[in-house]
């Protein structure tokens, strides 16, 4: 069972980058969302104390954005892909395991140096101890499909940096597959022999398959 998180909690080094964007001097670009183990007390779960963060107690793993989309005029919901296994190399991302107690959304100046990056939001577990990230076993990948809700000024300034290897999810390996079919019907059935070869083929489809986004892909 999933353990739930408190409310995110934007940092001051956030939401001097968001009055900056407000003010029309830049465009926020999210660079990647990170987990660790770290143990808040009470009073450091505090909003007040969770505003003067600059970077995780405890972080272990940072992962790439792999979807943006609105989620009301004023904020944009970020998935990204949480993992033990590196989409990379396909070695392990995790070698021990932990408790994703804490998780944070860094950000930066679109188009601006990495120097610009901020810890934009933060969140901590509500309870003692979260969800279990075990160690890579070399045969099944631990995964979650991580929704991070944050607040914007403007969606329509708001990007994700690309080039960093970001994963397609699943739902969007599914409507790929679905367009696949529905091109690959209207070819002359004597491409394939049979509609049954036809089905077996889209069937096929490896729905499962880490996809790398190109690194001129563009999102906003």
């Amino acid at each position: 069972m999933l353990q739930p998180f408190n409310r995110a909690v934007m940092t001051t080094a956030g939401a001097n980058l968001l009055t900056r964007a407000q003010a029309g001097e830049l465009a926020i670009q999210f660079t990647r969302v990170v987990t660790g183990d770290g143990i808040y007390s009470p009073e450091e779960k505090d909003i007040s104390a969770l505003q003067e963060q600059t970077e995780l107690k405890s972080q272990k793993n940072s992962y790439p954005i792999s979807k943006i989309a609105v989620f009301t005029e004023n904020s944009v919901k970020i998935t990204a892909y949480i993992t033990n296994q590196d989409p990379v190399t396909g070695g392990a991302l995790v070698s021990s395991g932990y408790h994703i107690n804490e998780m944070g959304l860094y950000a930066k100046e679109k188009d601006g140096d990495s120097n610009t990056e901020v810890l934009y939001s933060i969140t901590t577990i509500a309870g003692d101890n979260g969800d279990f990230m075990p160690p890579y076993n070399g045969y099944n990948p631990a995964q979650i499909i991580q929704d991070y809700i944050v607040t914007v000024n403007n969606t329509a300034d708001v990007t994700i940096q690309t080039g960093i290897g970001a994963v397609a999810l699943a739902e969007d390996l599914e409507e790929l597959r679905r367009t696949v079919y529905e091109l690959a019907s209207q070819i002359p059935m004597h491409f394939f022999g049979t509609r049954e070869e036809l089905d077996a083929a889209i069937e096929d489809l490896p729905l499962g398959t880490i996809v790398f986004l190109p690194d001129d892909e563009e999102n906003s």
